[in-house]
């Protein structure tokens, strides 16, 4: 089971660009990452609550002329190191591949990280392991019900390894040679 949930490691990576304030959170993660991820408001507090008292995250009050103090959240070293270490890991769990590892190839995009197409190949090769797994037990499995799921999930995991090598590897392959194109 993960530690933390995967709504708070996209938050972390949400303050890798810099110091924001709630708002500024909710903007961006509804402008940049609208399509695979939303967090509501009383959510996005909570979240922030608890990295803030486990020590990842810090904030400070920052006053305003014409309007009320904003709260600024701000990444610490130790957060940086987690979202990291979360960010290089491919999605173990296949349920969490639609927002888990669609936020990871978001953030190694945004943040000009290197490391995606190593992320890409140990998804493909974590995947490809379950779906051996899933083979195997469809094939000895008796009972005609539980077979079937077997083939569906078999099913579904085929389609994320085709998704994986005809999307996401032309993506990330896309961000190396924008990251050396822009060093140039």
């Amino acid at each position: 089971m993960k530690d933390k949930p995967i709504t708070e490691f996209v938050l972390l990576g949400a303050l890798m660009s810099g110091p924001m304030h709630g708002y500024d959170i909710l903007r961006f993660l509804g402008a940049d990452l609208g399509p695979a991820w939303r967090v509501s408001t009383s959510q996005l507090y909570a979240l922030l609550k608890r990295l803030e008292s486990s020590g990842v995250v810090t904030s400070a009050m920052e006053s305003q002329d014409t309007r009320p103090s904003k709260r600024v959240f701000s990444l610490n070293r130790s957060g940086k190191e987690m979202f990291l270490d979360w960010l290089k890991k491919p999605s173990p769990y296949v349920r969490d591949l639609r927002t888990e590892f669609l936020a990871k190839l978001f953030f190694f995009r945004k943040l000009s990280l290197e490391g995606s197409l190593a992320l890409v190949k140990d998804q493909i090769q974590v995947l490809e392991s379950v779906r051996e797994r899933l083979i195997t037990s469809r094939r000895e499995e008796k009972d005609p019900y539980k077979k079937m799921v077997f083939g569906f999930k078999t099913t579904t995991l085929s389609g994320w390894l085709d998704w994986l090598k005809k999307e996401a590897v032309p993506f990330v392959k896309g961000i190396v040679q924008g990251s050396a194109l822009s060093s140039e």
